[in-house]
């Protein structure tokens, strides 16, 4: 009778040990499950968002937001008023002197996430003296490539369109669009206006005599093919499809390492 009860016993044991290890591996896989779905949609939200930001506007919004101040100037030094024809005035006030032999303007960072060509273009106007050592200039720089347009002519003078292209560095995938100031204090101690300024993502090559900076290239003529993504892929970084996935992929190899371990203990 009681080897009987015994061996009822055992057998109730191992049923219960047998319920409880597929249990485990249900709740361990729905957990992989939810982990590598939420992984796949916020991937999808991030492709689907950089597929619908290939053109920037610079101008858009509350410049406030974007445009940030640089140099010996403070926000509240600095204004953006948008003009009736479209443009944007640039203005800064400062009775400050320092702000004359520190280099400050307005910068506007966009971080490119995707390989390739990209075109930046605008119109810049500025009050310039060159006879009184006052001016503005607007920058565009990536990496360890910067270009600039100066605005020298006398108040009031022509727009200057500027067009260039560039192929951001694999290491750097970045931009930054910069109007410095210099030369004056008080009430109006710069001003620029700018207008249709927006940085695209082109597809193929610029064309032929177009001004163009492959920084990707340089990239790899220093630092050799280790530079360039493996198969045409993004870098991993916490901002790519890329890196969320490889930390699913780590929190799947856990959760399997524990149904293991916990399937070893309970056999």
């Amino acid at each position: 009778m009681d080897a009987d009860l015994q061996v009822g016993l055992d057998m109730a044991q191992r049923g219960s040990r047998k319920l409880f290890q597929q249990a485990l591996v249900i709740a361990a896989a729905m957990t992989a499950a939810i982990i590598c779905g939420l992984s796949y949609l916020a991937d999808l939200s991030c492709r689907e968002k950089s597929a619908s930001g290939d053109q920037i506007d610079l101008l858009k919004e509350n410049l406030a937001d974007h445009w940030s101040v640089f140099g010996a100037l403070s926000a509240a030094q600095v204004s953006f008023n948008r003009i009736n024809d479209g443009s944007v005035e640039i203005r800064v006030r400062s009775d400050n002197l320092s702000w004359l032999t520190v280099s400050s303007g307005v910068s506007y960072r966009v971080g490119l996430l995707s390989p390739g060509w990209y075109e930046f273009t605008g119109e810049f106007r500025a009050d310039a003296n060159a006879h009184a050592g006052t001016g503005a200039q607007l920058e565009v720089h990536s990496d360890r490539w910067r270009t600039v347009f100066s605005a020298a002519q006398p108040h009031g003078g022509s727009w200057q369109t500027t067009n260039v292209y560039f192929r951001p560095s694999y290491a750097d995938p970045g931009a930054e669009i910069s109007c410095r100031f210099w030369g004056r204090t008080g009430g109006q101690a710069g001003r620029a206006l700018l207008r249709n300024m927006y940085i695209l993502k082109i597809a193929g090559e610029p064309p032929p005599k177009a001004p163009r900076f492959d920084l990707a290239k340089q990239e790899e003529a220093r630092l050799g093919k280790l530079g360039h993504p493996r198969n045409g892929s993004l870098p991993p970084s916490p901002q790519t499809g890329l890196g969320r996935f490889s930390g699913a992929a780590v929190t799947v190899f856990f959760l399997a390492m524990i149904v293991g371990m916990s399937w070893w203990l309970l056999a």
